[in-house]
């Protein structure tokens, strides 16, 4: 269960963190970093859409290989999440492009947009809630608990694909931890909510680049 690039899965996460004070060393001020059109929130779609891609490569792999069912349709339910998430990132183009909200979805929507994510709660905390959830158990507990006990886990194995790595173990951890962190210590260059999305998008690139590296490497032992 060793990482299988750790420049790729460790370090990029970390400069994922430390980009914003680089930036503001550089550029003197954070004001392109935030807003909806800051780097942060075009950091987070470019990471989801990048994932779609790999998601359909490994669409591709796993259908060649003639794996199960239950794989793909994991990876569709995937393609499908990320291009909500990034759809919802860019309010479906309004970002974009600039059109006004309606009026009657301006009386739905709490900061004019035209999204669902701020309509209500179930387009937005409990998605979020539910992915926390999947990347503490799956993204952290699980590959430390293989890790330490020294679990090498087979293909025979439920769920073996779907299961996240170790790979992902150090952009889970900033995942979880970057909230409480910056509860603790203010620190005006980072907005808390677009870095925990930003967190979340990177999370779900890394684990789909791991699982098309996990499926390639595959084809090539056949």
């Amino acid at each position: 269960m060793k990482t299988s690039n750790p420049w790729l899965y460790h370090g990029f996460p970390l400069l994922v963190i430390v980009f914003p004070f680089i930036w503001v060393a550089i550029a003197g001020d954070d004001r392109m970093l935030k807003g909806e059109a800051g780097i942060v929130e075009n950091a987070t779609v470019i990471f989801l859409v990048i994932a779609i891609g790999y998601c359909i490569s490994s669409l591709m792999l796993a259908s060649r290989q003639l794996l199960s069912a239950n794989l793909k349709a994991w990876l569709v339910l995937l393609i499908l999440g990320a291009a909500y998430f990034a759809l919802e990132e860019i309010s479906y183009g309004q970002h974009m492009f600039g059109w006004d909200t309606a009026d009657t979805w301006k009386e739905l929507n709490d900061q004019d947009e035209t999204n669902l994510h701020n309509v209500h709660s179930i387009f937005d905390q409990v998605p979020r809630a539910l992915l926390t959830l999947g990347i503490l158990v799956g993204g952290i507990i699980l590959p430390l608990y293989w890790l330490i006990r020294g679990i090498e886990r087979a293909e025979s194995d439920r769920f073996y694909w779907q299961w996240p790595t170790v790979d992902c173990l150090t952009i889970g951890l900033f995942v979880i931890l970057i909230r409480p962190i910056l509860s603790v210590f203010e620190i005006d260059i980072i907005n808390t909510g677009e870095t925990k999305e930003n967190l979340f998008a990177l999370f779900i690139l890394l684990y789909c680049i791991s699982l098309r590296s996990r499926l390639r490497l595959r084809r090539e032992w056949l």
